[in-house]
């Protein structure tokens, strides 16, 4: 059995200043044979901390899975909490969006927790 994981730290674009608006794509296995690599089962995560006094205590989370037509994403995720979503079966990546905070707010840390196996 084959199997395996990634984490992905959701981070705002290099040069934006602090707090700025996040976009980012997380790649996700293929499903089935592609070239010889198989997978049956995948699973993505989002995980959201507030480590310090001012940040959000919840963050919103859109986006779409890329590969699938009308899949959106739009999660809201507590702080310590983990968010498990359902990745569709033709889904090559997940695109995500996070708002700026609102001023006199920062936003904590955001990760990406992908699994796989067959």
């Amino acid at each position: 059995m084959s199997s395996g994981a990634f984490a992905l730290f959701v981070d705002q674009q290099a040069g934006g200043g602090p707090n700025q608006p996040i976009d980012r794509i997380v790649p996700l296995p293929h499903l089935g044979g592609h070239n010889g690599i198989e997978f049956d089962r995948r699973r993505l995560t989002l995980s959201y901390d507030n480590p310090q006094p001012t940040a959000l205590s919840s963050l919103t989370v859109t986006g779409r899975f890329l590969g699938v037509a009308g899949s959106q994403i739009n999660v809201t995720i507590n702080v310590g909490e983990c968010q498990v979503l359902d990745v569709p079966r033709d889904a090559c990546a997940a695109a995500f969006h996070v708002d700026q905070p609102p001023a006199g707010n920062v936003r904590g840390p955001l990760s990406a927790l992908v699994e796989y196996s067959d």
